[in-house]
């Protein structure tokens, strides 16, 4: 059996929300656990992971991540031998 060949669109899309999907729960699990975890309030994780989904910079870092992983799927998506 072959593998399905997908196309240049197809991957700068998978790329692009792959990308910005990993670097998206990295930030906010990341911050919750560093700054809203292991304080000895209750309520501390459930405000921190209000703050960081408020938070202009992590919706930008985000798309930053989903512009790279265009990129790369772009760029994989590059060099594929269309030849039989």
């Amino acid at each position: 059996m072959s593998k399905p060949v997908r196309s240049r669109p197809e991957l700068v899309v998978a790329g692009a929300i792959g990308g910005g999907l990993i670097v998206w729960v990295v930030v906010v699990f990341g911050t919750v656990l560093f700054t809203g975890a292991g304080t000895g309030d209750f309520l501390d994780p459930y405000r921190a992971l209000g703050r960081v989904l408020t938070t202009g910079s992590t919706w930008l870092i985000a798309a930053g991540g989903a512009v790279v992983g265009g990129v790369v799927g772009a760029v994989v998506g590059g060099p594929q031998n269309k030849q039989k």
